[in-house]
């Protein structure tokens, strides 16, 4: 889809009229587009309003898990947070908008792709909450930022508690072999099967060169954490059967 301006329909998307729409179009604008003579200048594209987003949204996401999951500790809200304002994360909700439509950006960028791009659409989202905190705040305070990001991300939260609190095996697993062995852990992708819209992954976990775990998953990510689980376990079991 070509570039174009931005529309009366992402605003009735967010639920959200700008009285100020030239915000609303530098938050749309990758420092790509070549416009009103100096395309790159930090006043014309969304480079900054990225950073205010980028705080703007820590703040409400961290209220909204508080609000939603009060059992769970600080660990378990700051990993659940950096998964919902990750590069992935913010991808889910700028799809949720349809924002590559909206963006505004050049034709090199736009033929490599860029509307596509997980960066560039995870930038577009923390520079649009920005321009709509800018927008608002006068006489709104954080109350209409507030109300979009809770609506626009609660849809991607968990139901259960039990659903974040997922330990990080490779973590775990990369620390105990780096003190007692004082190597990296190493994984390997062992097989996969299925047509690409539903391949199953099996990863290997190495140390040494040894294989001490096997796991399989719906991404390699998943069946490396499975991995690793069983290489921690293993370890940890032959430890215990020494001591």
């Amino acid at each position: 889809m070509p570039p174009q301006a931005p529309t009366q329909e992402l605003c009735d998307r967010l639920g959200y009229q700008f009285s100020r729409p030239e915000l609303l179009k530098q938050a749309l604008t990758h420092k790509s587009c070549v416009h009103d003579g100096n395309a790159r200048s930090p006043q014309q594209n969304n480079e900054r309003f990225e950073f205010l987003g980028d705080a703007v949204l820590d703040l409400l996401i961290s209220e909204l898990l508080m609000d939603r999951f009060p059992e769970l500790s600080e660990g378990g809200l700051s990993k659940l947070r950096a998964s919902l304002v990750n590069e992935s994360g913010l991808r889910r909700i700028a799809n949720s908008l349809e924002l590559g439509q909206f963006l505004l950006m050049g034709k090199g960028e736009e033929m490599t792709g860029g509307r596509e791009k997980a960066s560039l659409l995870a930038d577009a989202v923390e520079a649009l909450f920005a321009a709509i905190y800018l927008d608002s705040r006068e006489k709104q305070g954080l109350q209409d930022v507030t109300r979009i990001v809770h609506k626009l991300f609660s849809s991607v939260l968990p139901d259960r508690v039990e659903d974040v609190a997922v330990r990080d095996f490779k973590s775990e697993l990369q620390e105990y072999v780096q003190k007692h062995f004082g190597v990296l852990v190493t994984y390997e992708l062992i097989h996969q099967t299925g047509p690409d819209h539903q391949k199953e992954f099996e990863m290997a976990a190495l140390v040494e060169q040894k294989v001490y775990g096997r796991g399989t998953g719906k991404s390699k990510k998943q069946a490396g954490q499975r991995a690793a689980q069983q290489a921690f376990e293993t370890l940890v079991a032959q430890a215990s059967s020494t001591s």
